[in-house]
């Protein structure tokens, strides 16, 4: 299953959504139950986040995690 999130970021501030991505691809892939993987694509008209979860239900829990909601 995945999840993504997609975010209109102006072009100055992609570097720092980049950043954001890196601090917290490994505490997601550590810390959250059933998370497989997490993937970065930046595009001149948005910034996505694909998160790889083992099924639909480790999905929706991440949604109520802190790590997402913090």
């Amino acid at each position: 299953a995945y999840f993504q999130i997609t975010l209109k970021i102006n072009a100055p501030e992609r570097e720092a959504a980049a950043k954001v991505y890196t601090t917290y691809k490994e505490p997601f892939l550590s810390g959250i139950p059933g998370a497989v993987s997490k993937e970065l694509l930046v595009r001149d008209e948005d910034v996505q986040v694909l998160h790889g979860f083992n099924s639909e239900t480790d999905a929706k829990a991440y949604l109520e995690s802190d790590l997402f909601n913090n």
